[in-house]
C-alpha cells in the first residue's frame, strides 16, 4: 500500500489506494460504525445482553477446562473482563470444582495464573470459599464442604493461600469432630499440602498440636474402628504427604498470597452475580481492554524449533503445553523463521530486540543470529529500512556479545566485498554508519580496511564511500574528522590512510578517496600526528 522509501522520506500513500480505501469505507461503512461503538450503549438492555453474553462466555471457557489447555483458558479469561464478571468467574470455578473434585488441582492452578494479574478475583474466590466452608459445618452439611476445603488446599499449595493459619484451623475444626468423613478429610488435605506445610518451621507447632490429637483419637476406644485405623493411617504416612506432583506451576515471585482466617465475617459478595447497571460502562470496558491488551502482550510467545521445523503456540491445544519464556536456537532455517516474524511485527523496535535477545543461545551462537538477521533485513532488501537498524541496535545495548560479532562480521565483509551485490553493500553501509554514530561499535574496526583495495576494487570503493557519506549525514563533517584524528584511533586509521611511509602515491590516492567523500582537510593533520609519532 505504500511505496518504498528512505529514512529520510516519509511514505506516500498512493492515490490509487487511497481512493480504494474510501470505496471500501463505504461500503463497510455500517458495520464499522456498529463496532466502533460496540461499548456505546448505556441503555440497560444492551448491557442486560453483553452481561448475559459475559456469563455464557465463562461458563463455556471453565467448561471446557483440562489437563492440557490450563495456560490457552487462562488467556481467553483475560480476553473476557473477568472484572466485570468476576462473581460469575468465582461461581463457574466453584460450581466445575465441586462436580469434579478429583480435578480440583486444575482449577487451582487456573486460579493461579489469574491471581498473577487479578488478585482481587482470587481473593474473592478464596473469601467465598471460606464463607461456604464454615456456613456448611455450621449446618453439619459434609458434602458441601468437602469441595470449598479442597479448593482451599490446592491454593495453599499454589502460593495463592497463605499456609500460616487458613489450613491449619481447618483441619483442627475438622479433629474436634472426629469421624470417617472429617478424618478421612484431613488425610486429603494433607496429601495436597501437607509437604508444603511441614517444610514451614512455622507451622511445626502447630502440626505437632494435630498429630497429637491424632495420636489420641487413633487410642480412644469410644471412637469408631475405622476412623482410628485412618488416624494410624495419617500418623504413618504424614512424612510423605505431596500425593500429586504439580505438573504446572507459577513464579511465586510474580503471585500475590492472600491471607485467611475462619473467625473473621467476610463479605462473599454474592450481588456480583447478577447484573447491575454501570453509569460508566464504556469507560470501564476502556480501561479494561487496555489492561488486558497490556498483559497480553507482556506474555511473550515461546517457540520450539527443531531442525527444519518451527511451532508457534497459535493453536490453543499446543499454547498451554508451553512452559518456558524462552525461544531456543537450533537450526538457521528456524532462525530466519523467527526473524520474519519479529521485524514484520508492528511492535515497538524495543520490544522487537526484547524478544530476539530472548533466544537461549550457546556461547557463539550470537553471531550466527546476527548474520541471518543481516540477510534477511539488509541483504535481501531494495531499499534500507532504518526500523530494522533500529532494532539491531537495541540488541547492541542490550548484549556485549552482539558488539562483539557485529564488528566481527564487519571484518569478514570488508574481505569479502567483490563477491556480494551493489545494492546490499550499500544497505549495509548505512548500517554500520548508524551503529557507529550511536557509539553501538568500536571506530576501531577499521583496521581491517585497507586502502589499496579501494584504488583497485570498484565495489570496496562504493562500500566505503557510501559508510563515509552514511556518518557524515548522521554525526556531521566535523564530527566524523574529529574521530579520524582521534590519537586513541590513529592505528586502526593507518591502513586506510597509509601515509607513514612518505610515499606520493599513497598521498595521492588518500586525497583522492577523501576527496570523494568530503574530507579532503583531513590528510594533513592526519600526516603531522604520524611525523610526531603520538602515541595511542
Amino acid at each position: 500500500m505504500f511505496e518504498l522509501y528512505s529514512d529520510t522520506e516519509e511514505p506516500q500513500q498512493l492515490p490509487r489506494d487511497f481512493y480504494a480505501q474510501r470505496r471500501n469505507y463505504s461500503k463497510d461503512n455500517n458495520a464499522k460504525n456498529m463496532d466502533n461503538n460496540k461499548y456505546d450503549g448505556f441503555r440497560i438492555s444492551e448491557q442486560r445482553s453483553y452481561w448475559k453474553k459475559l456469563s455464557i462466555d465463562i461458563e463455556t471457557t471453565i467448561t471446557k477446562l483440562n489437563h492440557g489447555n490450563i495456560r490457552s483458558t487462562s488467556r481467553k479469561l483475560l480476553k473476557l473482563n473477568i472484572m466485570r464478571g468476576r462473581g460469575l468467574l468465582c461461581r463457574s470455578i466453584m460450581e466445575s470444582q465441586s462436580h469434579s473434585p478429583n480435578f480440583t488441582h486444575i482449577y487451582a492452578t487456573l486460579v493461579s495464573f489469574i491471581d498473577q494479574n487479578f488478585p482481587n478475583v482470587t481473593e474473592l474466590l478464596l473469601v467465598r470459599c471460606i464463607y461456604v466452608f464454615t456456613d456448611a459445618y455450621k449446618c453439619k452439611r459434609e458434602n458441601k464442604y468437602v469441595p470449598p476445603v479442597l479448593l482451599i488446599a490446592h491454593l495453599v499449595q499454589n502460593n495463592v493461600a497463605r499456609d500460616c493459619r487458613l489450613i491449619l484451623e481447618i483441619i483442627q475444626l475438622l479433629i474436634k469432630t472426629p469421624n470417617l468423613h472429617s478424618i478421612g478429610l484431613v488425610d486429603n488435605i494433607l496429601k495436597v499440602c501437607g509437604e508444603k506445610l511441614n517444610s514451614n518451621p512455622q507451622n511445626d507447632l502447630h502440626l505437632k498440636c494435630t498429630f497429637d490429637k491424632l495420636q489420641n483419637i487413633s487410642q480412644d476406644d469410644h471412637i469408631d474402628e475405622s476412623v482410628q485405623c485412618l488416624a494410624r493411617t495419617i500418623l504413618l504416612t504424614y512424612k510423605n504427604l505431596n500425593e500429586d506432583e504439580q505438573q504446572l506451576s507459577v513464579d511465586h515471585h510474580k503471585q500475590y498470597s492472600h491471607f485467611g482466617i475462619l473467625d473473621k465475617n467476610y463479605d462473599p459478595q454474592f450481588e456480583l452475580n447478577n447484573f447491575v447497571y454501570d453509569l460508566d460502562f464504556r469507560s470501564n470496558e476502556i480501561i479494561y481492554k487496555i489492561r488486558s491488551k497490556e498483559i497480553l502482550k507482556s506474555i511473550r510467545k515461546t517457540y520450539y524449533f527443531s531442525n527444519y521445523n518451527i511451532d508457534e503456540f497459535a493453536d490453543d491445544e499446543d499454547e498451554c503445553e508451553t512452559q518456558t519464556d524462552v525461544l531456543k536456537l537450533c537450526s538457521r532455517l528456524a532462525t530466519k523463521k523467527i526473524i520474519c516474524m519479529m521485524v514484520n511485527s508492528n511492535s515497538h523496535p524495543y520490544e522487537i530486540a526484547l524478544e530476539l535477545m530472548a533466544i537461549k543461545m550457546k556461547p557463539g551462537q550470537e553471531i550466527v543470529l546476527c548474520l541471518e538477521y543481516l540477510e534477511y533485513c539488509f541483504e535481501k532488501k531494495a531499499v534500507f529500512n532504518k526500523h530494522f537498524a533500529d532494532i539491531i541496535q537495541i540488541c547492541c545495548t542490550l548484549n556485549p556479545y552482539m558488539v562483539a560479532s557485529l564488528e566481527l562480521i564487519f571484518r569478514l565483509i570488508v574481505n569479502v566485498v567483490e563477491q556480494s551485490q551493489m545494492n546490499s553493500l550499500k544497505n549495509l553501509a548505512k548500517l554500520f554508519a548508524q551503529l557507529l554514530s550511536s557509539n553501538s561499535i568500536s571506530w576501531k574496526i577499521f583496521s581491517a580496511a585497507r586502502l589499496s583495495k579501494i584504488i583497485y576494487s570498484y565495489h570496496y570503493q562504493e562500500y566505503f564511500t557510501e559508510l563515509f557519506k552514511r556518518l557524515i549525514l548522521l554525526m556531521g563533517r566535523n564530527a566524523v574528522k574529529k574521530r579520524i584524528l582521534d590519537p586513541s584511533l590513529q592505528q586502526s586509521f593507518t591502513g586506510l590512510l597509509p601515509l607513514k611511509e612518505g610515499l606520493y602515491s599513497n598521498f595521492f590516492f588518500c586525497y583522492i578517496f577523501l576527496a570523494s567523500i568530503n574530507l579532503y582537510d583531513v590528510i594533513v593533520p592526519f600526516q603531522e600526528s604520524l611525523r610526531r609519532d603520538i602515541s595511542v
